[in-house]
């Protein structure tokens, strides 16, 4: 081997090794501790279920969705495992991510169908901690709704482990369920004033009780619109300037595309990234977490981060988050920001998928970081074991703790 393949595959192995090694705080998910238990997914029935399947499974194959939506929750997770699994080569990102949390979990698949399968998986016996710590993920914040009364009640209780679950005030009900927002508040709060205080009141109630680490909400054009001119997000944004709490935007999702899909439905829709400029540059104390669903717009979002300090990109989002994607748009933003972004979040809804969507990501990782290390050292920089361990080290967890101000 002469010096410049020793020199790769010595990189590349550090590389690995911290990568592998290194502890994620995972910033954005739909998780739940299993005390939560009517919110609490796990298992081989939820993962097929998750809308991804559900998607591709009425898109690829004859089966209506009036059809599919009258079978029980088993019913579905086999025939989606029949169509899809069997009867078609699962070459998809979705399906992919089913394969890497059976192979995880040592479950061979020839020939077997999803009950067989799925005995096999349930007989593992397997936890939330078995799956973080598989995944090697030391904490995740949730996305909690303070306008769903039964969601919210996971904090009325004290048996979960808030160092492992952080919160978040999920707020897209304040754009499409405005009257149902207000009367949750009015309900909650001792003294109503006006809409938009008796709306910032419940948020402080909220936050005293959660602690949540940001806020967030996913907008289209229209919804950008509100939050630029809307005198109750005026309040918001103020409000949270005063907590510290960055606001998290998820930008360009496109509701109900097909409505008969349910969740399954939602699509791409359009944003104006002039307008998040605007934003930054308005709110210039706030702190914004962005991530944009539409392919179009990854390159103007990595410029606006470069422009405005207060800009914080994470992760790729939904039907962002492909192999084939996440490699040229990773290199792109590390072209034009360095290592100061935040490069991924799971967006998890079932535990299991904690192991397949870091896993993944994780194998572009080291592939693109090797590549930029071996350049450096080509240039005469001087590649070292800690200046690696630092590196990666930022990106999976220190990026986002610091914009998040924790510890």
């Amino acid at each position: 081997m002469n010096n410049n393949n020793f020199k790769y595959q010595e990189i590349s192995n550090l590389t690995k090794k911290y990568i592998d090694k290194t502890e994620i705080f995972d910033m954005h998910t739909h998780l739940f501790p299993p005390e939560h238990k009517s919110f609490y997914l796990i298992g081989l029935k939820n993962v097929l279920n998750y809308h991804y399947l559900i998607a591709e499974l009425l898109t690829s194959t004859d089966v209506k969705v009036n059809e599919f939506n009258l079978l029980s929750e088993n019913e579905k997770a086999s025939l989606i495992w029949r169509e899809l699994f069997q009867k078609r080569t699962p070459v998809s990102e979705a399906c992919q991510g089913v394969l890497t949390i059976l192979k995880k979990f040592s479950i061979t698949i020839a020939n077997k169908d999803y009950y067989t399968i799925d005995k096999e998986l349930k007989d593992k016996r397997y936890t939330d901690q078995d799956i973080f710590i598989g995944s090697n993920v030391k904490s995740i914040v949730m996305t909690n709704n303070p306008f769903d009364k039964e969601e919210w009640s996971l904090f009325e209780k004290n048996n979960w482990d808030r160092n492992k679950y952080l919160s978040s005030l999920r707020l897209d009900n304040l754009f499409f369920d405005f009257e149902n927002s207000l009367k949750i508040a009015i309900e909650q709060t001792s003294n109503y004033e006006d809409e938009n205080n008796t709306i910032i009141n419940y948020l402080e109630n909220c936050y005293q009780k959660a602690n949540p680490v940001y806020a967030a909400v996913s907008l289209n054009g229209k919804d950008f619109d509100n939050l630029l001119n809307d005198d109750l997000w005026l309040k918001i944004l103020n409000w949270l300037e005063s907590k510290n709490l960055p606001l998290s935007l998820m930008l360009g999702v496109k509701r109900g595309v097909n409505k008969n899909f349910g969740l399954a439905g939602d699509g791409v829709g359009e944003i104006d990234l002039k307008d998040l400029s605007k934003l930054c540059n308005l709110y210039q104390e706030n702190k914004f977490l962005v991530t944009a669903l539409p392919l179009n717009c990854q390159y103007e979002l990595t410029v606006l981060a470069r422009k405005h300090p207060n800009l914080k990109i994470f992760g790729f989002w939904w039907f962002m988050n492909q192999p084939s994607i996440i490699e040229f748009i990773l290199k792109m933003r590390i072209d034009l920001l360095g290592l100061s972004f935040i490069p991924q979040h799971s967006d998890a809804r079932i535990t299991d998928q904690l192991i397949y969507k870091w896993s993944h990501f994780k194998e572009i990782l080291h592939k693109v970081l090797s590549d930029y290390y071996i350049k450096l050292s080509e240039k005469n920089f001087e590649v070292t074991e800690s200046l690696i361990k630092r590196d990666i080290s930022n990106l999976l967890k220190n990026n986002v703790k610091k914009f998040l101000s924790l510890k």
